[in-house]
């Protein structure tokens, strides 16, 4: 729900600044002056930061603080005001508390509908990548198993590592499933080949980053978003999914990018993948255990993987073991180290 301000100080700075305001229209020569317009301050204030009863009792007090009793027309000849006069004043002071409250009352429960809205729109969208990713892993879901899901719970460790921007962390958290997105274009009779891939079909499974990066552009096509939560979202999304194998030395593909020419998306989901793939079992090999994982991954820092990434892999590879041992399938054949 939208988050009212807490109500304590907004009264105590309400209250105390009547017999401030009191003072400087007395001193200033009285109502005949424009000072008066200054009691509109602490009232529109309550209406705004406590509720529409405090801004009445404060509309209330500072026309009775205004009133003929209180306060003289002149305060230097001491003439008096007219009694319509005050009374007037003191009946907008009272419509502009109402008129200030109805409207605030409005705008929070259009604040509060649009928050809904958005928590709504937030569950579909982390839905609809759900949906990608388990179209991604359906293909082959018999050796990956649970691969796209582990991929987020790594990529939050290692931003945290690395202290990743919180947008960004958050973004790679939730778009890192999507990473093969592009896999659905694959043929299964390359996609499943339990053996060596020819170089024929090694180029189709290249192709799966420029796939990917079609089915991104097309939704970006279709959603016409201009919200910069909602961009960045696509954005990360599309950098991972275009950029996942490249390599930091710049052998990798689909364009062979080099160093930080890498989006750090990418270069976090690529330590990131290839640890549980390597950790995996796949048409063409077994799965290898965590000490070896580590090794080669390491053995990559600088040619395939950023070389800050692998240290702050390094840093917190216990928990990328971790992760794999809650989350892993059950038939996972695991080689002894």
């Amino acid at each position: 729900m939208y988050a009212r301000p807490k109500r304590l100080w907004p009264l105590v700075g309400c209250v105390a600044m009547l017999p401030v305001l009191y003072a400087v229209v007395w001193v200033t020569g009285g109502t005949q002056q424009a000072w008066t317009h200054l009691f509109y301050l602490p009232i529109i204030y309550a209406a705004l930061a406590i509720n529409w009863h405090t801004s009445a009792v404060i509309a209330l007090a500072s026309g009775l603080l205004l009133s003929g009793w209180l306060m003289p027309r002149d305060t230097v000849d001491m003439i008096p005001q007219q009694t319509s006069a005050w009374v007037i004043r003191l009946v907008l002071f009272l419509a502009v508390s109402l008129w200030t409250s109805v409207v605030v009352d409005y705008l929070r429960r259009r604040a509060d509908q649009l928050y809904n809205e958005t928590v709504e729109l937030t569950r579909v969208q982390h839905a609809a990548v759900g949906a990608l990713a388990d179209l991604a892993e359906m293909r082959d879901k018999e050796y990956t198993g649970y691969h796209s899901r582990r991929l987020s719970f790594y990529a939050d460790v290692l931003c945290t590592q690395l202290q990743v921007d919180l947008g960004l962390h958050r973004n790679i958290v939730d778009t890192i499933a999507l990473h093969d997105i592009g896999k659905v274009a694959v043929p299964d009779a390359v996609l499943m080949k339990p053996g060596k891939l020819e170089p024929a079909e090694w180029e189709i499974i290249k192709g799966h980053p420029a796939y990917g990066e079609q089915i991104l552009d097309s939704i970006c096509r279709h959603a016409e978003a201009t919200s910069e939560s909602v961009l960045g979202f696509l954005q990360t999304a599309r950098e991972i999914v275009a950029c996942h194998h490249e390599k930091y030395d710049g052998t990798g593909y689909p364009r062979g990018l080099k160093g930080e020419e890498i989006p750090l998306s990418a270069r976090i989901a690529a330590v990131c993948d290839v640890y549980d793939s390597l950790r995996s079992r796949r048409p063409y090999k077994k799965s290898f255990p965590h000490n070896k994982a580590v090794q080669l991954i390491a053995q990559g820092r600088g040619t395939h993987f950023d070389p800050k990434v692998v240290d702050a892999f390094l840093a917190v590879q216990d928990k990328f073991a971790a992760i794999w041992d809650n989350l892993s399938e059950e038939d996972a054949d695991t080689q002894t180290a």
